[in-house]
């Protein structure tokens, strides 16, 4: 551990003045000083009856000790921020608001986040415990330089986030534009950075209950919890290849559909005489068949006029599909077009 200027010349200073190691340990003692910064501080030097008092080689660990809490730090940032990320797309779906675009098909965006948490959640907690048990070993570990600084980072970033926020709500009060769905989202941001304001405060306590209270299981619970809610509303893995396999058929239906259109409109016939097919294989027009894939083969083709036809496929999962141009009839999808 790296140790205070003023206690190594003190220790330094009362070698030299011939007293025993005893005496110096019982004086910061007495001055509050831990057992552990004592030792050190005696260990760093060593004494000659002709020198005086002679320094013992130091291994600095400043470095390591940064990137360990820089580490720490870095994993509740990331699991604070995915949670939010999670929290505000689960209240988007849930509490609807008039003339919303917004669908489930949004939900698909947030497995990121979800990924994050479920490597960052066990990380965070895993470096906090390492970090308990270091500062249940040196108690002045908890008030190092670096620790110290990087706290105070998060806990003003927190500050900060709970009086943006505090001035949002109000000016949307003010502006009459107070509704459910950003009471809830103002929320969420407020018990995060409440959670994190929590957390730091136990480093400015003495030691007692709140050693052991453990702040960071309620960041883990929360984390925990939201992540469990994503699941049950975004789902996993199936979901996900259900998903995909929709998008490549939407892929293929909107590509064909432009070929088809492009493979009527290159025949002889005069625009004005322009009949479409009662019957058509939409493969024969496809300009760039191996581009698409074998869920082309499922689209149909339905004429609806002399110069309007649609193609039309079966999707799994049509609440989750992002449309632009197409209609759904159920668990078919269609894209009509006019030539």
């Amino acid at each position: 551990m790296q140790l205070p200027p003023e206690l190594s010349d003190f220790v330094r200073g009362a070698l030299n003045k011939g007293m025993t190691r005893a005496q110096i340990s019982s004086c910061l003692a007495s001055s509050d000083w831990t057992p552990l910064e004592i030792e050190t501080a005696l260990e760093a030097w060593d004494y000659s009856a002709t020198a005086g008092a002679v320094p013992r080689p130091q291994r600095a660990t400043s470095a390591w000790e940064a990137l360990f809490y820089a580490l720490l730090f870095a994993a509740l940032g990331m699991v604070v921020a995915n949670s939010l990320t999670l929290q505000h797309g689960l209240i988007t779906l849930w509490v609807p608001e008039h003339g919303d675009s917004y669908s489930s098909y949004g939900l698909g965006q947030l497995r990121w986040s979800m990924a994050a948490l479920i490597i960052f959640a066990p990380v965070f907690h895993w470096l906090h415990h390492k970090d308990a048990r270091a500062t249940g070993t040196n108690p002045a570990q908890k008030h190092g330089t670096i620790r110290r600084w990087l706290s105070a980072l998060a806990v003003f970033a927190a500050a900060m986030t709970l009086l943006c926020t505090a001035i949002y709500v109000i000016y949307r009060f003010l502006d009459g534009d107070m509704t459910a769905r950003f009471i809830a989202k103002s929320g969420s941001v407020t018990l995060m950075a409440c959670v994190v304001l929590l957390y730091f405060r136990q480093d400015r306590l003495t030691a007692g209950h709140w050693d052991t209270l453990a702040p960071n299981w309620l960041v883990t619970g929360i984390a925990a919890l939201t992540l469990a809610l994503s699941f049950w509303s975004v789902g996993g893995p199936a979901q996900g290849r259900m998903e995909h396999r929709d998008s490549l058929r939407l892929s293929d239906l909107q590509q064909l559909q432009r070929d088809v259109a492009a493979c009527m409109e290159r025949t002889d016939t005069a625009p004005s005489e322009l009949d479409l097919p009662e019957a058509l294989d939409p493969m024969t027009c496809a300009r760039n068949p191996h581009q698409l894939t074998g869920y082309a083969a499922e689209i149909t083709y339905e004429r609806l006029g002399p110069r309007r036809f649609q193609l039309c496929t079966t999707v799994e999962d049509p609440q989750k599909l992002r449309l632009y141009n197409g209609t759904l009839q159920g668990d078919r999808l269609c894209i009509e077009r006019k030539l």
